[in-house]
C-alpha cells in the first residue's frame, strides 16, 4: 500500500522518526523497554526457554513445471513485498514453526508477543527491527496479569488475507499437528474490539470440542503466559507467506462448526468477486467487464467481515474463478473442486499472491492485465480485451 507515495509523504512521515527516537530513549534495557511497553526489534528466546515441535521445510507448489508460464508473466514488472532481513533467503519454500515458549508477554496494544528477558518480539527468521505500528508505546506496565495454559495471539489484521494465512492457518497447523493436547486449555489473546472472522474462528475450535478461553486486551493491558504458542511460517516474500496446505481441511472444519446454524447461498459455477466501492486498487471499466462476465454465466460477488460462510460456500464450490489481485483471493484455499483462478492486476503491478494460493491447493491459475497503476494503486481496463483474454484463459484450462 506504500507504493507511489511521494517523497514529501516520505519526509514528513512522523512514524519512522518517533520509532528511532523512542528506540534511542530506551536502547537495549529490557526493563526500560518492559516500563513503557516499547519493544522495538525482532529475536528469538534462549534455547532454555523453547520447545521447538517443529521446524520443517514446505517447498512451494509455484515452483512444479505446470505453473512455468504464469510465474514467468507475474516474474515481470513485479511488486512482492520481500522481508531483507529474513535469513531465508529461498523463495521457493517456507520454513514452518511451532514451538512452545516460556516467560512471553502480550501486550495489548499491539497484540505482537515479546520475549520479557530481551524485550524483543518472537520472531524465528529476523533478528531486524520493528516499525512503529507493531511497536508503539502504550501505558502497560502496571497492568500485568499472568494467564496460566497456554496462551496464542491472534493481532488486529484488517487484512482478510494476511488473518487467514499468515495467522490463522498455522495456527491450524499446529492445533491439528497436536501442539495443545486434549484436555489442556488454549487461551487465545486478542484485541478488546475483535472482528467477526476471529469470533467465528474461536466459536468453531470450541464447537470442535477444544478447550478454549478467550481474553480480549484492552491497549493498556498486558498478559504474562506461562506458555505461549507460536506458530508461523516464515518466507524472504512475504506474499508467500501461506505454507500448510495440510491444514486446510482442519481450518474448513472450524469455521463449518462456527457456521453450522448460517444460512448458505446457491452455489455457483463461475464467480467473480468484486472489490466494490473500495478506497484501493478501483478499476475504471469494471461495470463494462462485469456485464460482460454475466453474460457468459458469472454470477457477481462480493465479500466482507461479515459474510465469510458465503465466501467459504462460493469459493469452495466453484469451477472459475476470477477477481481482482486482493485479499478475498486467499478464499481460493477453499476450493474443492481445483478450479480456476483469473486473477486481474494492473499491468506494472503484478504480484505471485494469486499463483502461490492457487497453487498451494492445486487449482489452475491464469493472471490478466489492465493498465497502468495510478494512485492508489487504482487502474484502467478495455473491458473486451479483458473478456477476450478471460475467455483465452479459459479455453487454454479446458485443453490443459
Amino acid at each position: 500500500m506504500a507504493r507511489h507515495h511521494s517523497a514529501l509523504h516520505r519526509t514528513f512521515d512522523l512514524k519512522p522518526i518517533a520509532f528511532r527516537v523512542m528506540k534511542g530513549l530506551t536502547g537495549s534495557s529490557p526493563m526500560l523497554r518492559k516500563a513503557v511497553s516499547f519493544f522495538p526489534d525482532f529475536g528469538w528466546p534462549d534455547e532454555a526457554k523453547v520447545k521447538l515441535l517443529e521446524n520443517s521445510v514446505h517447498p512451494f507448489r509455484l515452483m512444479q513445471s505446470r505453473y512455468d508460464r504464469q510465474r514467468d508473466f507475474v516474474s515481470h514488472h513485479n511488486v512482492d513485498v520481500m522481508k531483507p532481513d529474513c535469513r531465508f533467503k529461498e523463495q521457493g519454500s517456507a520454513h514452518r514453526v511451532v514451538a512452545l515458549l516460556s516467560g512471553i508477554l502480550v501486550p495489548g496494544h499491539t497484540l505482537t508477543p515479546v520475549d520479557a528477558a530481551t524485550g524483543r518480539q518472537l520472531s524465528f527468521d529476523t533478528n531486524a527491527d520493528s516499525n512503529w505500528n507493531f511497536a508503539h508505546p502504550a501505558p502497560a506496565a502496571f497492568h500485568t496479569r499472568r494467564v496460566g495454559g497456554i496462551v496464542a495471539a491472534i493481532p488486529p489484521y484488517s487484512h482478510y488475507g494476511h488473518l487467514l494465512t499468515d495467522v490463522l492457518m498455522p495456527l491450524c497447523h499446529a492445533l491439528d499437528r497436536g501442539a495443545v493436547a486434549s484436555g489442556e486449555t488454549l487461551t487465545m489473546a486478542t484485541a478488546r474490539s475483535v472482528n467477526p472472522l476471529v469470533m467465528s474462528f474461536i466459536e468453531g475450535l470450541r464447537r470442535k470440542g477444544l478447550s478454549i478461553d478467550h481474553v480480549r486486551l484492552a491497549p493498556w493491558e498486558r498478559i504474562q503466559a506461562d506458555a505461549y504458542l507460536y506458530a508461523r511460517t516464515h518466507c524472504c516474500n512475504v506474499e508467500r507467506l501461506f505454507a500448510a496446505p495440510e491444514a486446510i481441511g482442519f481450518a474448513r472444519s472450524v469455521f463449518e462448526a462456527a457456521y453450522q446454524d448460517r444460512q448458505f447461498p446457491e452455489p455457483a459455477p463461475r464467480i467473480y468477486l468484486t472489490r466494490g466501492d473500495t478506497r484501493l486498487r478501483r478499476v475504471e471499466g469494471e461495470a463494462a467487464l462485469m456485464e460482460g462476465l454475466r453474460q457468459r454465466g458469472f454470477q457477481i460477488v462480493q465479500a466482507s467481515w461479515s459474510n465469510h460462510h458465503e465466501q467459504m460456500q462460493w469459493f469452495g464450490e466453484a469451477q472459475i474463478v476470477m477477481g481482482v489481485h486482493g485479499a478475498g483471493l486467499a478464499n481460493i484455499l477453499w476450493a474443492q473442486r481445483q478450479p480456476l483462478l483469473i486473477e486481474l492486476m494492473a499491468q506494472n503491478g503484478r504480484k505471485s499472491t494469486g499463483l502461490h494460493w492457487a497453487a498451494e491447493v492445486g487449482a489452475d491459475y491464469e493472471p490478466v492485465i489492465g493498465g497502468t497503476e495510478g494512485q492508489k494503486q487504482a487502474f484502467a481496463i478495455d473491458p473486451d480485451a479483458v473478456l477476450r483474454d478471460v475467455d483465452a484463459a479459459i479455453e487454454r484450462s479446458r485443453a490443459a
